[in-house]
Order: structure tokens, then sequence, then C-alpha cells
């Protein structure tokens, strides 16, 4: 069951994220041209404030999935129950105080914003509609949740890739039928309030016991006891994936957020497509550590050789074909050089080989011990960005994100996974990964002769080109894995696809 429930979870939000990816591609390009520059920068700056609002929570919803583990492994289903009353009740006055405090926001939000044609009043509006659209996903957090817990986050998250799907889809009506920012947050608002009707729906459906919960059943909110930890560890996150926008809006204006946007998009792409992997392996990971610790060193590092893997694969081809479709399909004004090109992939390679990091602290609850951790990195990205944006722009802003990270998680997550969780020497660790940056490396150096022999003037020729190029990226990876044995992961993938097959077969 663990396996299909990976799978399920993995296909699903691959398959969902590919489809948003392409929808997002087409739907900032159609944002462009018919609404200009500073509606998409003010959305842009709309996402990322309401990424700091959402401090808020602390982060909690980690701590209430921990805490789910044990019960749902033992089917305990007062204990199931009384955690989800106590998680409704924090997430419904969550929810509350995000809208109250984006209404407050919304006051101030113009001294955010250095240069726009936009007018004040209709700035504050669009942000409270979407304050108060994206604060829906609070109430209902209860339910989400406890599907992640039973290895079924396919069940929640499928919804919300519909919903994006949608709201792609309207953006880009309503665009080209000459309607502007404001009725698109009127509709997205709506969409929101519909899907989150149907996940209550459905969830009261697979789980029959929510609907006779006992009054007299006490609410466990013993999950709370981890919010300074979860508060500082959600701070870090959020200051390392989100400050980079913030800051480019308020020293130096919405076009450069316009430029970030356009390869961040693309970056964030395929990160949220690999991530699909983290969100099926993380309630697997709480699961493996409750039911079958001893397994847990031998499976943390197939999962690294998994995602160095993945990642070499990727972010070489990457690096040299980003700036050629951004140039393609949004304009050679939106492009920038060779170097800030090499960060946003540097990014989009910390994101995909920090997953096993990420998903064995969080599935092990290891929350304290890397709290000092996320308090020095979000320090560290925030004054390097501050301290560089002036003269180097968008590339200060990327060179802080990479250094914080290669100075905070990158030394102490392993340590804490190695002493903690698997027992064994980080410098094992180091040493694994050395030796895969080594063919990372020499990735980069051969395709980049191979690269020389393209030549793209059109979309369709920068296809051709990037097929080849990421082809040639495959091969030269799975040879270098091969010789130097690290491809254990390989047997786990074949593995885990044949049991799949044989329990759908069994459906």
């Amino acid at each position: 069951m663990r396996t299909k429930n990976i799978l399920k979870t993995f296909l699903y939000g691959v398959l969902f994220t590919t489809i948003i990816a392409v929808l997002g591609l087409v739907k900032t390009k159609v944002l462009l041209d018919k609404l200009g520059e500073d509606y998409v920068g003010a959305y842009q700056l709309f996402t990322q404030l309401f990424t700091y609002l959402s401090l808020v929570e602390g982060g909690i919803g980690a701590s209430v999935a921990f805490h789910l583990y044990g019960p749902v492994h033992k089917k305990d289903t007062k204990k199931i129950n009384s955690i989800y009353l106590g998680a409704r009740k924090y997430f419904s006055i969550i929810g509350t105080l995000i809208i109250i405090l984006g209404i407050l926001l919304s006051f101030g939000i113009m001294f955010l914003i250095k240069e726009t044609s936009l007018e004040s009043w209709y700035v504050r509006i669009c942000f409270i509609l979407f304050t108060i659209s994206s604060s829906f996903n609070y109430f209902t957090s209860a339910h989400a949740i406890l599907y992640e817990s039973e290895q079924k986050l396919y069940k929640s998250s499928n919804l919300n890739h519909i919903l994006s799907i949608c709201e792609s889809i309207a953006a880009i009506v309503i665009a080209m039928l000459g309607g502007k920012l404001l009725l698109i947050l009127v509709v997205f608002l709506i969409m929101s309030l519909v899907k989150n009707i149907i996940l209550i729906f459905n969830s009261r459906k697979d789980h029959p016991s929510l609907k006779k919960i006992d009054k007299k059943l006490p609410v466990d909110m013993s999950f709370k006891k981890e919010a300074n930890n979860l508060i500082i560890t959600k701070i870090s996150s959020l200051v390392n994936d989100n400050i980079d926008i913030l800051i480019l809006s308020s020293f130096i204006g919405l076009k450069p957020v316009v430029v970030y946007t356009a390869y961040n998009q693309i970056v964030n792409m395929i990160v949220l497509i690999v991530q699909r992997l983290n969100s099926a392996l993380l309630p697997s990971v709480g699961n493996l550590l409750v039911a079958e610790k001893g397994k847990a060193r031998e499976t943390f590092y197939e999962l690294n050789s998994l995602v160095f893997f993945i990642g070499s694969m990727v972010t070489v081809p990457l690096f040299y074909m980003l700036s050629g479709f951004i140039g393609l399909w949004y304009g050679e004004e939106y492009t920038v050089n060779s170097f800030t090109c090499l960060m946003f992939v540097a990014i989009l390679y910390i994101g995909i080989i920090k997953i096993p990091l990420e998903s064995y602290i969080r599935a092990s609850g290891q929350f304290k011990n890397v709290r000092n951790c996320a308090i020095f990195q979000s320090v560290a990205n925030v004054v390097l960005s501050l301290a560089l944006v002036g003269k180097y722009g968008i590339t200060g802003v990327l060179v802080a994100t990479v250094i914080s990270f290669l100075l905070g998680t990158f030394i102490t997550f392993p340590m804490v996974i190695c002493k903690k969780i698997i027992n064994d020497k980080v410098g094992n660790y180091y040493k694994k990964i050395f030796k895969y940056l080594a063919g990372l490396v020499l990735n980069m150096v051969i395709c980049y002769f191979i690269n020389r022999l393209f030549v793209s003037i059109n979309l369709a020729q920068w296809a051709i080109n990037g097929f080849a190029l990421f082809v040639a990226s495959f091969v030269l990876t799975i040879l270098f894995y091969r010789f130097t044995k690290e491809t254990s992961f390989l047997k786990r993938v074949k593995l885990l696809t044949q049991r799949f097959k044989k329990s759908v077969g069994k459906n």
C-alpha cells in the first residue's frame, strides 16, 4: 500500500504540475501582452507578501502530520479524531487572523512598490481579494493533513492542481477578453471557495468517523509544543524562497520582478515537478521511521543518489537552453547574462538535492535541532541580499540565496540526520556528495562543447536542440553513476514500479 500511494501521489503530481507549468507560461505571456508589466509584477508581489502573512501559521502543519503518523499507523480512530479537532480549531483561527492582517497590510502595500502606474486603491483591493482567496485553504487544512498522514496526499493535492489549472485558464480568457486583474482575482476567489467545499465533502466521505465525533472527545493540540521551533524553520524557508521579489520590488522596481519571474517560473516548474517526489515520500518516510527504522540509512542514501542524479541530468541542459527560451518566448529584453542564469540553475539544483534532507527532518520531527540553522540562514540571506542588490541587482539576490544555503542547510541538516536518525558519520554523506558534484562538473563541460554545435532561431529549433542536449546529459549522467557504482536507486525504482503494477492489478 505504501508503494502504491507513493507512486500515485508522485505520478498525479508530475502530470498536474506539468500541465500547470505549461499553462503558467502561456498565462504570463498573455498577461504581459494584454495587461503589461505593472499588473504582472503586482500579482507576483501579492504572492510573495501572502507567503509572509502565512508565517502566522508557524509551520504547525508539519507537526500535525508528525503527530498523526503514529495513530494512523495504529488505526487509532479516537486519537486521530482528537488531533483533527485540534487542527481544525487551530487553522480556523489562523485563517481568520491572516485575512485581518492582509486587510491591514493593504493600506501600506504601496510603500513596497518603488515605481508603478497602478492606482493605490486598485492595488489595495486586489491584494485583499488575493489574501481572502488564498486564506480559504487554512479552513480545510485539517482535512488535507489527514490525507497526507495516510499517504494519500494526492486526494487533496489533486484538487489544488485542478484549481490552479482552472485559474490559469480563467486568467488567460479574461485577459484576452479585455478584463483586468481585479476581475481575475474575483473569479479566483469564487473558484477557491468551491474547491475547499469539495475537499470537505470528499474528506468526510472518506472518513466517516469525522461525522460522528463524540462531542465529549478532548481536543488534542499537543502538536503546538513544537511551535517555537517550527516558526523559526518556517521563517527561514519563507525568507530563503521568497525574499528576492520583495527586495527587487522595493529597491529597484517592478520591471526586474518581471525579469526575475520569467526565469524563476521555469525553475519553479521543474522544482515543483521534482518535489512531487518529496510530497509523495514525506508521509512514507514518516511511516518508515515509525514501522521500519532499521531501513532509514539505506533509504536515505538511495534518495540522495536519486536526487543528485536527477539534478545533474536536468540542470546542465537547462543552463545552456534557459536564456534562449526566455528570449524567444518573452523577448530579449527579459534575458540575463550567463552568470545570472547559472545562479538561477544553481537554485534549481539546490531545490532538488535538498529533498531527502527536508523529508527526513520533517518526518522525524527533528525541528528543534535545525532551529539555529534556520535563524542563521535567513539572516545571512537577508543581509547578503540587501548588501548586493544595489550594485548587482537580480544577480546579487540570487548569489545571496545560494551562499546562505551552503552555509546553513547544507552543513546542519546532514549532521542532524546522520547523528539523530540514521546513525552514520556525516563524512560518509559528504564523500558521496562531492563525488556527485564531480559528475555534475564533468557533465557540464562535455555539454558545453555539444551545445556549441546548436543554433536556435525559433522555438521549434530550440525544442529540438534542447531535447538533444537533454539526451546527451542523461547518457553522460547514467554512465558516470554506473562507473562510480551509485545506481542502487535504479533497483529501488524498478522494484517500486513492479509493486505498483501488482497493486494496481489486484484492484
